[in-house]
């Protein structure tokens, strides 16, 4: 049936053509409107090695805008942050290979600065402190507060752009100061 039909059309175009049998030459119009651009999510990685704690906080995570991958040990996180750009990092206090320490010195080897999320079952202020010492951005507790995880994901991208900002200018002013001289 679709030989049948390729057969037919080039049978018209050949009628359309120059009457004969053989090729026919034409050019589809362009475009009229512009191709949009691609849709760039930032991404996020939640790093759980229980899997209905990694969905619920993946899910967290959508709705605060961000694509995500998911790491069930710390070796699969280590791989996704030497190949993807992580805006945010959220983790699981405790998983199978290692500690929410080993995440914190993988994206302490990264050029950006990631925030990473820490959350846990305890949520003890002794613990709290040992992961804001070790370099965390914020320790919350497991099922979290309603709200109150969106908002540290929030605070946690506001402060990442604002670091960025300083940065940008502050190499701007250095520059054009070097420049004037």
């Amino acid at each position: 049936m679709i030989q049948s039909q390729a057969a037919n059309l080039a049978y018209r175009l050949a009628e359309i053509g120059d009457g004969k049998e053989g090729s026919f030459a034409f050019t589809f119009p362009l475009r009229t409107r512009p191709r949009l651009a691609k849709l760039n999510f930032p991404n996020g990685l939640v790093v759980s090695s229980d899997e209905e704690v990694s969905q619920k906080l993946a899910g967290i995570m959508s709705q605060c805008g961000l694509a995500t991958y998911l790491a069930f040990t710390v070796g699969e996180s280590r791989r996704i942050l030497d190949h993807h750009q992580v805006c945010l990092v959220l983790c699981d206090d405790r998983l199978i290979d290692g500690k929410y320490e080993h995440i914190l010195s993988a994206t302490g080897r990264l050029r950006a600065k990631t925030p990473v999320i820490v959350v846990s079952p305890t949520g003890d202020w002794p613990d709290y402190l040992k992961a804001i010492c070790a370099g965390a951005f914020d320790y919350l507790a497991y099922p979290p507060i309603p709200g109150d995880l969106p908002r540290a994901i929030r605070h946690a991208l506001a402060s990442r752009t604002a670091e960025r900002f300083q940065e940008t200018t502050t190499k701007f002013a250095s520059s054009s100061r070097g420049g004037s001289l």
